[in-house]
């Protein structure tokens, strides 16, 4: 009897590792998160409480534009290295690149909203 229950053990072992294998098989990579660059000027810049928030416009003289959220955004100056925030480079009038992403909410699933990524501040541009 004691051999029975051994030669039943190996055989459930072989069927739930082939299983096992047929998922991974199966398994279908999640896509990579799209990030959308766009470039314009900080027409305003507001630190307050622990958050940067900036208004963001292609015209520099603008007085207002998209509002972003770029406290957790790596930031760098023109080529430089990557660094961690909060970013220092920041003013009003400075030329900006953002690389920006749809994420959702864990507690709202479906709502997406933009995430500022990265952002690099870059030279004034040439006139």
């Amino acid at each position: 009897m004691p051999r029975a229950r051994i030669i039943l053990a190996l055989a459930l072992t072989a069927l739930l590792a082939a299983a096992c294998a047929d998922e991974g098989e199966g398994a279908v990579a999640a896509p990579d998160l799209a990030i959308e660059r766009q470039e314009g000027y900080a027409v305003v810049v507001d630190v307050t409480g622990g958050r940067t928030l900036i208004g963001f416009s292609t015209d520099r003289n603008a007085t207002s534009g998209d509002s972003y959220d770029v406290s957790q955004a790596v930031w760098r100056i023109e080529q430089g290295p990557w660094n961690e925030p909060p970013a220092t480079c920041l003013s009003v009038g400075k030329r900006l690149e953002l690389g920006i992403s749809k994420v959702q909410n864990a507690s709202q699933p479906g709502l997406l909203k933009n995430r500022v990524v990265w952002l690099s501040c870059l030279a004034p541009a040439a006139e």
